[in-house]
């Protein structure tokens, strides 16, 4: 009778412990998962921002440029994620505020690039989804047009 309890005691343990193994590991999936996904829509945004600079003329002297949006992952009516995208220019001469200031960075255009632009884009988690560990990413680009 007490090899039969000390049995079950053991085999509880080892329960409890392969219990305890499973939630970890699945907690850690989560976590990869909504990082993995928000470093993917970070990258879709920014491709994103390039489509849309690209369908304005930006070498006009009242150039309506883009200088910044927002959006929310999956619609805005549930949302996910939370995305921001600023966007600096140089190089494009007087149609789009530059970064820098005049004289510090020439007009860097040629033949195939009108210019370059800098793109960041966050995308941090929507705090109605009550996360524990709340996830923001950052993507910095260097875009030439």
């Amino acid at each position: 009778m007490i090899m039969a309890i000390f049995f079950m005691v053991i085999m509880a343990t080892l329960l409890l412990f392969m219990l305890g193994s499973s939630a970890e590991t699945a907690e850690r999936t989560t976590k990869t998962y909504v990082n993995e996904q928000a470093q993917l829509l970070a990258k879709s945004a920014t491709e994103y921002a390039v489509l849309r600079v690209s369908g304005v003329d930006r070498g006009a002297a009242n150039a309506n440029c883009l200088k910044s949006f927002t959006a929310q992952y999956p619609d805005a009516a549930h949302p996910m994620y939370d995305i921001a995208v600023t966007i600096n220019y140089f190089g494009f001469g007087d149609g789009c505020a530059p970064l820098f200031p005049a004289g510090s960075v020439g007009t860097i255009q040629t033949a195939e690039s009108l210019g370059t632009m800098l793109i960041d884009v966050y995308v941090q988690d929507n705090p109605n989804l009550g996360l524990d560990e709340p996830v923001r990413y950052h993507r910095r680009t260097l875009q030439k047009l």
